[in-house]
């Protein structure tokens, strides 16, 4: 998912072009601004940690592109792509090293 910050910056063809590249196919998109509601349900995972409410708040701040991408080994290949969660712990040329503002 491209986050609010990313769209918001004009970073998101960029992103999907950084995917394509890495051999993903986009077999789907939509830009969209996600519900409180939804984005508590993206993050349902998180619910009991501090950080969960200002996630939601961030993820609903602005639109986001939810993504379907295909590639064989697609999620191991997908967090080698993305990077560390903290863009100053990226390796060199991942999306997050490349675009992210902040974890």
């Amino acid at each position: 998912m491209v986050k609010p910050d990313a769209v918001a910056a004009g970073n998101t063809g960029k992103i999907v072009a950084h995917l394509e590249q890495a051999g993903f196919t986009l077999r789907a998109a939509s830009l969209v601004r996600l519900s409180p509601a939804e984005a508590g349900a993206f993050y349902a995972v998180h619910r009991e940690r501090p950080f969960y409410a200002g996630l939601v708040e961030f993820m609903t701040s602005g639109p986001c592109l939810p993504m379907a991408l295909e590639r064989e080994d697609a999620v191991a290949q997908l967090r080698t792509a993305i990077g560390a969660t903290d863009p100053a712990e990226a390796a060199p040329g991942t999306i997050r090293k490349l675009y992210a503002e902040s974890k």
